[in-house]
């Protein structure tokens, strides 16, 4: 028997709990047996189911059953401890196999059954807690846990705060502690074990009422169960059919109903009919419900079948299973290429390896056009590798840019379940190779590097960059068949590099043997995280290579053609250039001008006058004291232009203002500053009674004798021959 006399007690200290809670360990041989034989690791959990013993009413023995029964069906891992508790805690006993805790749980609830309607007992709450946390707290390699405290209150207890702690000590570990109100807890027992459930960071379970018993379900087994069909029973049989989906791992079914008389069972998929706890189903039941949990149910239609009654009937059903089908995270496809379109299957996060499966796609184009195809796991009709967890197929070619959405679906020969899936893969544009022929009809020099051809890599009307080695290029000569008969030597010269790519390639040979010749391009890269190689169209072209007679008469003609050509060009620059022209003056101190400079009368020879018209060098005016600088005659003006490093340091200013390197304008009729004197240009003709300088009217070759000792210096860019000493001598 597993409940104990009556008996008050009182409220003992937690350290003699713990000394007595040692002894216990020491002295329990079933606890140190199960872990001396290693039947199952603690280290991967504990699941500890605690009842009170002293329950009397049917509802509660039912209700314990059945919290017990589901909590223990749910404990795949790791340690089961079962135990029971009323004025004392009695030692936990440990059990390898879910099978044998269901044994030891119908013996325990066969006992209470017979002493069903007796006076319910009170049980101690406080000394079972402590008891049982002392057992759990010895385990070692205990890491993690779940103790179940099933109670239908009227327990003996100083107050919720000790057991509290404890549970809270029991969570510090890793072992979180839940309860379980039964049928007839009074309210006030219910919100202590609601506090030990808060502190122990598990969950209050109520299982007093119906929607209760769901809630403990769902979250214990990790389902949803909602009514899947609602209505009031008759006498004729009712059914609800299941579609279960291979690869299931539990199918949770059930029944509320208000007749007592209802005969309620679940058929499996071959009609045989489960009512009661067998093999790998368990039945729950409680008054008004009953459930049936199936590990790994066998895949098809099960149904659940009642008869026999009246009043409200209501079907619950779940089905858990881990299958998922995705479309994976794929590159952009080309388009205009057939595409490999591919799903990946999983069992939980492992790999689907079922080649009886067929996955049936449906694919929606941007433009609303649907096409459906079929992927498969066996290694044929477009799939890559037969049972690896990839489903796949291959799709025609998609001509339209863009998003396509993809709906799918896992199906089984002669089983209606399925499991569903989505995704979706896109289109784009990819990078091509065109080439183009630079050669013409005449002749090319033999044996000189040509450019042939080019080759262009492009992404629609944008150059695309790719990696040299990632073009090849194909030049041979082509036979009568049109097919390549010999190879030629080529370069294939990249025009612009960006960070060591390029988007245009010269095709560069030296050819020595007229013929017809074939270029063919081949690009293979990766766009868009997407390997992908494209060819070029092929083209040909017939090129004539010039004899030696040809070539020497292009050469000669050339060497003759381009001095013209310069001649011509100088000439026609002449003719357009502005002249010489106006004349310089110097002011005396009364403002009358002397004529220091004609401008127009500056003689040079022809070539100065092709290269240099309108230069007139300052040092070639004899009535000028400047040994540096030029006069520049333009459309706008005059203008003196000066250069510091050759011209050297003049004494000139303009305007009040010192000469600048380059152009300084000189305006007509204004007067400037050279050397202390003061002079004007003017374009007019001078008057008859104009004063003219000394200086200028001095002979030709003296006046160049005098210019032979200017330091000018004769790399002067713009200054005439005429008026270029010789440089002086720095030694």
């Amino acid at each position: 028997m597993y409940r104990s006399n009556p008996k008050n007690t009182l409220w003992i200290s937690v350290v003699t709990i713990v000394a007595i809670a040692l002894c216990v360990i020491a002295a329990n041989p079933t606890v140190r047996e199960a872990q001396a034989q290693g039947l199952r690791s603690p280290s991967d959990g504990l699941t500890f189911v605690a009842f009170d013993t002293t329950l009397t009413q049917t509802e509660d023995i039912e209700a314990a059953q059945l919290a017990a029964n589901l909590v223990v069906t749910n404990a795949e891992r790791g340690l089961i401890l079962i135990g029971g508790y009323g004025e004392q805690a009695e030692d936990p006993q440990s059990f390898d196999s879910v099978d044998e805790a269901k044994t030891a749980i119908k013996d325990i609830v066969d006992e209470m059954n017979a002493n069903a309607g007796e006076v319910s007992q009170q049980a101690d709450l406080s000394e079972m807690l402590e008891k049982y946390a002392a057992v759990i707290q010895q385990i070692e390699g205990l890491t993690e846990g779940h103790l179940y405290l099933l109670s239908a209150g009227g327990f003996t207890s100083t107050g919720s705060d000790g057991l509290a702690a404890v549970a809270e000590e029991l969570a510090g570990i890793g072992v979180r502690v839940s309860s379980v109100s039964l049928a007839t807890t009074p309210s006030a027992d219910r919100e202590v074990l609601g506090a030990i459930s808060d502190a122990g960071q598990g969950i209050a379970y109520d299982l007093g009422f119906p929607e209760g018993v769901i809630e403990f379900i769902n979250v214990e087994l990790n389902v949803q169960l909602t009514p899947s069909l609602e209505m009031i029973a008759t006498d004729d049989d009712t059914l609800l059919t299941i579609d279960v989906p291979p690869h299931s791992s539990y199918l949770v079914a059930g029944f509320a109903f208000e007749d007592a008389e209802t005969t309620n069972v679940i058929e499996q998929p071959n009609g045989q009919a489960i009512v009661d706890t067998v093999g790998s189903a368990s039945e729950l039941s409680i008054s008004g419900l009953k459930f049936f949990t199936v590990r790994n149910p066998q895949p098809g239609s099960w149904r659940l079948k009642s008869s026999g009654g009246s009043g409200n009937l209501t079907f619950y059903s779940d089905v858990l299973n881990e299958l998922s089908i995705a479309i994976p995270e794929l590159a952009p496809f080309e388009i205009g290429k057939p595409i490999l379109l591919t799903a990946d299957a999983r069992s939980g996060e492992l790999p689907l390896i079922d080649a009886s499966a067929t996955v049936v796609a449906i694919v929606t184009g941007p433009d609303g056009a649907q096409f459906t195809y079929e992927l498969n796991d066996r290694g044929e009709d477009g799939d890559v590798f037969s049972e690896d967890g990839t489903f796949s197929t291959t799709v025609e070619a998609q001509n339209v840019v863009g998003v396509n959405e993809v709906q799918l679906s896992m199906r089984w020969p002669n089983i209606s379940a399925s499991i569903d899936g989505s995704g979706w893969f896109a289109v784009e544009p990819f990078p091509t190779i065109e080439i183009t022929l630079t050669t013409t009809d005449a002749p090319i020099a033999g044996g000189e590097p040509t450019q042939l051809a080019t080759v262009d890599l492009k992404l629609g009307e944008f150059p695309f960059l790719a990696e040299p080695e990632d073009v090849i290029v194909y030049l041979g000569i082509a036979t009568d068949d049109s097919e390549i008969d010999d190879a030629v030597e080529f370069e294939l010269e990249p025009t612009d590099i960006v960070d060591g790519k390029a988007y245009q390639f010269n095709v560069v040979a030296a050819l020595t043997m007229t013929g017809e010749y074939e270029f063919n391009a081949l690009l293979q890269s990766s766009h868009l995280d997407r390997e992908f190689r494209t060819t070029a169209e092929s083209r040909t072209a017939t090129i004539e290579i010039a004899s030696p007679a040809t070539m020497l008469w292009f050469v000669i003609g050339g060497m003759v053609a381009v001095p013209l050509l310069v001649l011509v060009l100088l000439a026609l620059r002449a003719l357009f250039q502005n002249g010489p022209s106006g004349n310089l003056y110097r002011m005396d101190l009364d403002g009358e001008r002397e004529l220091v400079a004609a401008f127009a009368d500056y003689k040079r020879s022809a070539w100065d006058w092709l290269i240099n018209k309108p230069v007139v060098p300052a040092a070639a005016l004899p009535g000028v004291p400047l040994l540096g600088g030029r006069f520049v005659f333009t459309s706008r003006g005059l203008v003196f232009r000066y250069n510091p490093e050759s011209d050297g340091l003049l004494r000139m200013t303009l305007g009040g203002d010192a000469l600048q390197n380059g152009d300084n304008p000189i305006a007509e009729n204004e007067n400037f500053q050279i050397g202390g004197e003061t002079f004007v240009f003017d374009r007019t003709r001078p008057d008859a009674e104009v004063r003219v300088s000394e200086r200028i009217r001095q002979t030709p070759e003296n006046r160049h004798a005098e210019l032979e000792n200017f330091a000018l210096d004769p790399m002067t860019w713009d200054a005439p021959s005429s008026a270029r000493p010789t440089r002086r001598s720095r030694g």
